[in-house]
């Protein structure tokens, strides 16, 4: 029995099926898991970016309310030295 080119050829594409088809199904389940991730990578950009926003709002109630702390300290400061200016003319 003698092998001839087309026997090789067939053999051949048989080989190449058998590896082309289960590596094209590996293909393609991979693209579809890299095309969720992108989903996913989205809508965390979007979460992300609005948590952002919201520590940098919590940023800024932060300093205003240290402002209107160090205000409330001016206040009492002052109202202490009224306190005892008016103490003091009083009391003469």
């Amino acid at each position: 029995m003698s092998v001839s080119k087309d026997d090789l050829w067939k053999v051949f594409s048989l080989l190449m099926s058998v590896l082309v088809l289960p590596l094209a199904g590996w293909v393609w389940s991979t693209n579809i898991k890299v095309a969720d991730l992108k989903n996913d990578l989205g809508d965390a950009e979007a979460v992300i970016s609005v948590l952002e926003k919201k520590i940098v709002g919590s940023d800024d109630n932060a300093k205003q309310i240290i402002g209107i702390e160090k205000d409330i300290e001016y206040m009492k400061g002052s109202l202490g030295r009224i306190e005892v200016m008016i103490t003091r003319k009083a009391g003469r």
